[in-house]
């Protein structure tokens, strides 16, 4: 990672996999240093001091992770309140400029802004599982803010970097979705050539059986094929084919499956 801001994320262990490990991913990636204590702490380690000394009291800024989850760790609050106390040793009182807060829901605010009121005025930083790069490029630039603040660093240029950060995630934000709408629009050309298909198969008359029967063949795909009227020209237009794990037996393709499900919705 080399020298950079050292970050230590305070979280609940049931959230790792849906939403730490994936953030700490994206920190790593713009080389931010993160403390994780699963990487971090040794089998016969002193779990203590490794969390509170080694992690964060060398730590330049601490993440708190407010969850459903941590809110009901006790790990997560002792290291609240260790924060807390040194930052009041330091005289730290009101500018607790170690301590960046993340919420993941308008619940979880309203909880911690009841319980730890001395966070409250640091609560800026909505973080869902399924948070967007917007998101993602806010905490970075706060991550880089308090640091730069704590180094006694140019606030102005800061303040110039972050308004650029901005302007390149609206950027990103608004390429992503044109590229949705692209890949919107060539889904519906896509549905709509395939439903002026399903229209001619279905005006050639040749699979009025097939049809009729459409119910036996998608119940499980256990109908032979000499129960199954238009077989041949089902299969010749792509809705059917052999039954992989059965012999002489026939199944709908994905194909098939999206006609009848058209035919439902079109000429039922």
């Amino acid at each position: 990672m080399g020298q950079s801001v050292l970050v230590f994320v305070s979280h609940s262990s049931e959230d790792k996999a849906s939403l730490i490990e994936p953030i700490i991913g994206d920190l790593e990636s713009c080389y931010i240093n993160v403390w994780y204590d699963k990487r971090k702490i040794l089998p016969g380690d002193n779990l203590r001091k490794s969390i509170f000394r080694d992690g964060l009291d060398k730590a330049d800024v601490a993440l708190i992770f407010f969850t459903e989850n941590s809110l009901k760790s006790s790990w997560v609050d002792k290291e609240i309140k260790h924060v807390l106390r040194e930052e009041t040793k330091k005289g730290n009182n009101f500018d607790l400029s170690k301590i960046i807060s993340i919420f993941d829901s308008k619940e979880t605010y309203e909880e911690i802004s009841d319980r730890y009121p001395e966070l409250t005025d640091d609560l800026l930083h909505l973080m869902p599982e399924d948070y967007d790069k917007t998101q993602m490029g806010q905490l970075i630039s706060a991550i880089w803010s308090k640091y730069l603040s704590l180094q006694g660093g140019d606030i102005e240029t800061q303040r110039q970097l972050l308004a650029k950060d901005k302007e390149i995630f609206k950027k990103e934000t608004e390429i992503q979705a044109l590229k949705e709408k692209l890949k919107d629009a060539k889904s519906k050309n896509s549905n709509q050539s395939l439903h002026e298909e399903f229209e001619k198969i279905h005006e050639s008359g040749k699979i009025e059986n097939l049809i009729k029967n459409q119910d036996r063949l998608l119940s499980g795909g256990l109908i032979q094929k000499e129960d199954v009227p238009d077989c041949s020209f089902g299969v010749a237009f792509g809705l059917i084919a052999d039954n992989p794990k059965f012999a002489n037996r026939v199944i709908p393709t994905e194909k098939g499956k999206k006609f009848f499900q058209w035919y439902a919705f079109e000429k039922s």
